[in-house]
């Protein structure tokens, strides 16, 4: 997940959000669980803008 440079972390639900949407996407079913970890975050830039990028897995 991607946020601009200095923005706070993605919220709980948004990151739950992408983690279903995710699963969605690659034909996987619903999670058994709700837990996960994220990593970040990392300094990126895409197309001259300066972001931070999360990392979200289940656990």
């Amino acid at each position: 997940m991607r946020v601009p440079r200095g923005a706070a972390a993605p919220a709980d639900e948004s990151i739950r959000a992408a983690i279903r949407a995710d699963r969605r996407r690659l034909g996987l079913a619903p999670a058994n669980g709700e837990q996960y970890r994220v990593a970040g975050p990392y300094r990126i830039e895409v197309g001259g803008e300066a972001l931070d990028e999360y990392v979200a897995w289940e656990v």
